[in-house]
């Protein structure tokens, strides 16, 4: 099978990035779920980068996650992602993730006409209880716990496949260098030229290896987020969530992402992410030349976390402080890394990744 890579034509950031696309309201949202799941309940709006997404209360304590998709996202990928969480509820039903409900038909999605040519994919689930990681307190238990659940994950997902797995996703690190066609919304200075660098290592060290890397169906986003905690005990995981760039690439890419998003923002950055690490290698083992790739692949992701953004701010400027509402922290994260030995950091990230 093959591996698409950053050699790829550079198209900049995809179309399910490029739009923007009306909200749809509570009202409407319940008449979908009446309509088309035989559901009556109140739809309260929750916030997400680019689809309309509602807790919809049935009565008696059920809730439910309705999530009407972005008109930019390619229905085959919609039903990429519903596809996954039902695989998973299959071959790992203890994992806490939310459980697909079928519309009256028993699709796991159904396609819908907002106005015209405005079509969206509806998706409905349960609704996972728990408090976002990013929202509180963070403890090295809980990274551990974060760790291992990404491991069974990706146990769960070894075996799945999918007409759409190999769909082209700004967000998998295969594809980073197609951004360079959008370096240019940081002005010349060490931001740009940072990113520039990340990029060239990326091609150098990465690129070449890619074809002899283990790949498979990964989440692609574990971030704070998308991981849910019990508020009265915090190191508990309650759920996983956003199964939304869910694609098949290296399996080492989805740990490093999940790693970027652990790191810590004081002087020592990298103890958080190595928690995390050490919580993953006691479930399930990296090969050696994924462990040596995992630095690089962390920065590239940190990288995509800016860039990105930055460029979806631009075009978006009413939107500016939400989509941009992490970089901040990622540009302070850069600092305190770069005041580390390359080595130091390498050998901390392969001695938290055996077990």
């Amino acid at each position: 099978m093959s591996h698409p890579t950053i050699d790829a034509p550079e198209s900049g950031i995809g179309a399910g990035l490029s739009v923007v696309a009306e909200p749809v309201d509570a009202r409407t949202a319940e008449g979908i779920a009446a309509a088309h799941y035989g559901i009556a309940g109140a739809a309260t709006w929750l916030a997400g980068e680019k689809d309309s997404n509602f807790r919809l209360d049935a009565g008696a304590g059920t809730a439910y996650f309705l999530k009407i998709l972005s008109p930019g996202e390619d229905p085959a990928v919609s039903r990429l992602h519903s596809n996954a969480l039902i695989h998973v509820a299959r071959a790992a039903p203890d994992l806490p993730l939310p459980r697909i409900v079928p519309t009256r038909a028993g699709e796991p999605d159904l396609r819908i006409t907002v106005a015209p040519e405005d079509r969206r994919t509806v998706r409905l689930t349960t609704f996972t209880p728990g408090r976002s990681q990013a929202a509180g307190p963070r403890t090295d238990g809980q990274r551990r716990a974060a760790g291992a659940l990404l491991a069974r994950l990706q146990g769960a997902l070894k075996s799945f496949t999918d007409p759409a797995a190999d769909h082209v996703s700004s967000w998998d690190l295969r594809h980073a260098g197609r951004l360079r066609a959008v370096l240019d919304v940081f002005p010349e200075g060490w931001q740009r030229d940072r990113l520039a660098g990340i990029l060239d290592v990326f091609a150098a060290r990465i690129v070449p290896a890619l074809p002899d890397l283990p790949h498979q169906v990964v989440h692609n986003d574990l971030g704070g987020d998308n991981i849910l905690v019990d508020p009265d005990d915090p190191d508990r995981i309650t759920g996983v969530i956003d199964f939304g760039d869910t694609v098949r690439t290296a399996r080492m890419f989805d740990v490093a992402i999940a790693a970027a998003y652990q790191l810590g923002l004081d002087a020592d950055p990298l103890g958080p992410a190595l928690a995390f690490l050490r919580g993953y290698a006691s479930v399930a083992r990296l090969s050696e030349a994924e462990i040596a790739l995992l630095p690089t692949a962390i920065r590239t992701r940190m990288a995509l976390r800016v860039l990105i953004p930055e460029w979806r701010a631009r075009r978006f400027p009413e939107r500016r402080d939400y989509l941009t509402r992490n970089s901040a922290g990622v540009w302070t994260q850069f600092r305190h890394l770069d005041a580390l030995a390359p080595a130091a950091i390498d050998a901390a990230i392969a001695e938290a990744c055996r077990p």
